[in-house]
């Protein structure tokens, strides 16, 4: 009997497998790392390193039953699949390795040769669930023992996961007005994982100076129909599907609208349409969503996106004031995804125009925002990283800042493998013992 993904994930998971593998050409091959589980997002695990006859080797890892399910899930022809360095499969029915989209030979390791236990045997071995980053944890005693420790290590990184954040929009500002900074950001922001380049390309060939010159010449209850149709209009979404329509509960006349603004410009349409990504996207996420969420951000009051989000950082409130903003409008932002733009951009970006402009009492605003933002709920990163690190007991994070440390972990230290340089790895070593 053939085992199913689910069950060929666990084997991998676990290396239950002997100390000689070898691909169905002979090739020897060491698991130096296994890779992390993706939650069938694409190929099965990632960050994979291995040992191919002595050449190291990075990239991902597919499962699949049988080595034909490559070509029947057609990985051939998708770009997500480009970077797979070896094709893991219970039962080699080909016996020749597979093409990648872009030629590329895939050495087939045949598991069902080298399996030392059955999977149920394996998932009662080992305690580490699937999607964990290593096999063993790194300081679960010290979050116990010292959380202070840790949660002041998570905001220094976090610091500096800003730091870089603020470095690369001041890159842009170098070369840019600062409200098209923001716009772009805004719209990569939107795109979520699936969409940013398309999105970009939006605020690229539909200016912020454009689009806000065009809402001038109409009166405010137009404003967001008006934007909305400029912005779908060079996406490629115009005239908008019935089915897309149900995406959005906008009255007949609001669609009427946003159509109709699209013959008050000639411009190029459509320049991005063949690149969005839609059939793995949920209906929240879908990029006409977001399209209209942007257009709500810019067309919101007379005073133009940057102005906007300057005075909302003036406020006495500013966090619920930008909040409030975000989650707005005919078509709102949910407020975890708000909460995210919030994080990753707007504060990044007043910190970093306030100090490129040398105007300090608004950093010191921007500052306090992010020292008083607290933990979100956190995506998958955050939450299989925070687990690697402190255990399965569970460990609370009280901030914005340590969330994002947590992230900065995860990138600089855990994908990479870094963990002789981990700053985790120190505070074990020295007892918990915190150092310049």
């Amino acid at each position: 009997m053939i085992p199913d993904e689910l069950t060929l994930a666990r084997l991998w998971q676990a290396q239950t497998v002997a100390d000689d593998l070898r691909t169905s050409d002979e090739v020897p091959v060491r698991v130096v790392y296994r890779g992390v589980w993706t939650h069938r997002r694409g190929p099965d695990f990632t960050g994979v390193l291995l040992d191919l006859a002595g050449h190291l080797v990075s990239g991902d890892v597919e499962l699949h039953r049988r080595t034909s399910d490559w070509y029947a899930h057609r990985h051939d022809e998708d770009p997500a699949y480009d970077r797979v360095v070896l094709h893991v499969v219970w039962h080699d029915d080909l016996g020749q390795a597979v093409r990648r989209r872009d030629g590329v030979r895939i050495p087939t390791l045949e598991l069902s040769r080298f399996a030392v236990m059955t999977a149920e045997d394996a998932a009662a071995r080992t305690v580490r669930p699937l999607g964990a980053l290593g096999f063993g944890y790194c300081a679960p005693e010290l979050a116990v023992r010292k959380p202070e420790v840790l949660h002041r290590l998570f905001e220094a990184l976090g610091d500096r996961r800003l730091s870089e954040k603020t470095a690369r929009i001041q890159a842009r500002l170098s070369g840019e007005p600062a409200g098209q900074v923001l716009y772009w950001f805004l719209a990569d922001a939107l795109g979520y994982h699936q969409n940013r380049e398309p999105m970009r390309a939006v605020a690229e060939a539909l200016p912020l100076a454009v689009l806000e010159a065009a809402l001038h010449a109409v009166r405010p209850e137009q404003r967001f129909a008006h934007a909305a149709g400029l912005l779908l209009g060079t996406a490629g979404f115009l005239p908008v599907s019935d089915r897309e329509r149900g995406l959005v509960a906008l009255s007949p006349a609001i669609w009427r609208a946003i159509e109709e603004a699209q013959g008050s410009r000639r411009f190029e349409t459509g320049t991005s349409g063949t690149r969005w990504r839609i059939a793995a996207v949920r209906p929240a996420n879908h990029p006409l969503r977001r399209l209209l969420s942007l257009a709500w951000l810019v067309a919101d009051g007379q005073r133009g996106l940057l102005g906007e989000v300057r005075a909302r950082f003036e406020t006495v409130e500013p966090r619920r004031s930008l909040v409030d903003w975000l989650t707005g409008g005919p078509v709102p932002l949910g407020r975890d995804r708000a909460y995210e733009v919030l994080v990753n951009v707007v504060v990044p970006f007043a910190i970093a125009l306030a100090e490129w402009t040398d105007e300090e009492p608004w950093r010191e605003a921007a500052w306090r925002v992010w020292q008083r933002l607290p933990a979100g709920r956190g995506n998958r990163i955050v939450r299989s990283t925070l687990e690697q690190v402190c255990g399965p007991a569970g460990f609370r994070l009280r901030s914005a800042r340590a969330e994002q440390g947590v992230l900065h972990l995860y990138r600089w230290g855990c994908l990479p493998r870094r963990c002789g340089e981990c700053p985790v790895a120190r505070l074990v070593h020295s007892g918990g013992a915190e150092s310049g």
